[in-house]
């Protein structure tokens, strides 16, 4: 669809249905709709956004497995004129998966009925992963005079997830962390063909959740780089 000359809009929807699976984790039903959208208001300005849903489920006895994959971004970008211009952008993602599973017990718990396929001394769950994860990002460019370009920006993203913890010492993890970057860098053109470039990075992670055997992991590092481009 084309509201207007500056609003674009394409968007698709497959639907797909099986009376039956090779394995549990194969879909009997699968749905997947995607949207994207762009809207320049302005020569200097763009407006974008897209929406992609993968739905996928095996709904039989013994089987309950779902799953879904979506994710949601919205960006915009801003140019007035060749001295500064602007960045931002916004993500969320959320996979999730659930299904029943078997596994042999190692400690108290309602043994498997029989004939249920799963075989003696082993248990029945139901088993679930969920990761939520938000990202964020934004970056200024400045270039005050021709010879001199600089950057400025920003990442962080982060996930609130969970999971079925089958093994007691099992910990949160990577299913509860942040991720942060600034980052900065700038050029200088001393004369046509001779330029010099400064980078400068910044790398954070870390966990949140309960405390196992180990603590959280995080670690922090910065990076910067000199280079220098000439060309004779």
């Amino acid at each position: 669809m084309r509201p207007t000359s500056q609003w674009k809009i394409n968007g698709s929807v497959e639907a797909i249905y099986a009376d039956n699976a090779y394995i549990q984790l194969n879909p009997r039903a699968t749905q997947h709709y995607r949207i994207r959208t762009s809207y320049k208001p302005k020569d200097w300005a763009t407006v974008s956004a897209a929406f992609n849903d993968l739905e996928r489920r095996d709904n039989v006895s013994l089987v309950n497995h779902l799953d879904h994959s979506r994710s949601f971004t919205v960006g915009t970008t801003l140019a007035p004129n060749e001295h500064y211009g602007l960045d931002l952008n916004y993500g969320y993602t959320d996979v999730y998966s659930q299904t029943t599973e078997c596994y042999y017990a190692t400690g108290t718990g309602s043994l498997v009925p029989p004939g249920t396929g799963c075989g003696s001394n082993t248990l029945l769950s139901s088993f679930y992963y969920d990761s939520p994860t938000e990202y964020g990002a934004f970056s200024i460019m400045l270039a005050p005079i021709k010879a001199v370009r600089s950057n400025i920006g920003y990442r962080i993203s982060g996930v609130n997830g969970n999971t079925v913890y089958d093994n007691p010492q099992q910990v949160p993890g990577a299913l509860q962390s942040q991720y942060m970057s600034p980052y900065m860098n700038i050029a200088w053109t001393v004369h046509p063909g001779w330029v010099w470039k400064g980078d400068w990075n910044y790398y954070g992670y870390g966990e949140d959740g309960a405390i196992g055997p180990t603590s959280p992991r995080a670690f922090h590092s910065n990076v910067v780089t000199i280079a220098m481009h000439y060309e004779f």
